[in-house]
């Protein structure tokens, strides 16, 4: 059956921007940088992660769907992603990110008993950054 999550495609407005986000704020490896099917595939994730990132630009998207049902890929720039990131210190990590410029929340414990941070790319696409629980 499914062992693990590999990756999620990420819609962003400027893929070597998000690249260099990625890679010089977050500090993740780029793992990916071709030509596919006539449109650049980025990918993108943490040193030793298996799970990576995909950085899209919307015609890419469009080109990838072929003919799926028409929803504009650039209307899911900016917002929520659904991804959470994890770290085992959550306050270093959070001096680290804001000492690179990255926009992102101060760590708060969550009702569910775990610390959270919200960390937003470039184009306002935000991610939960999850720590151990400390007391």
């Amino acid at each position: 059956m499914i062992d693990e999550i590999e990756g999620v495609v990420l819609v962003v407005s400027d893929q070597q921007k998000a690249l260099e986000f990625y890679t010089e704020k977050l500090g993740f490896e780029k793992k990916l940088d071709t030509d596919t099917a006539g449109f650049r595939w980025v990918v993108v994730g943490p040193k030793d992660s298996k799970t990576v990132l995909s950085l899209a630009d919307p015609s890419s998207i469009k080109k990838w769907r072929q003919g799926a049902a028409e929803q504009d890929p650039a209307k899911s720039i900016g917002g929520p992603t659904g991804i959470w990131f994890y770290t085992k210190d959550i306050d270093t990590a959070y001096g680290e990110l804001k000492s690179r410029g990255v926009q992102v929340t101060a760590p708060e414990r969550q009702a569910w008993g775990g610390i959270m941070s919200t960390v937003y790319d470039q184009d306002m696409n935000s991610f939960g950054l999850v720590g151990d629980y400390k007391d």
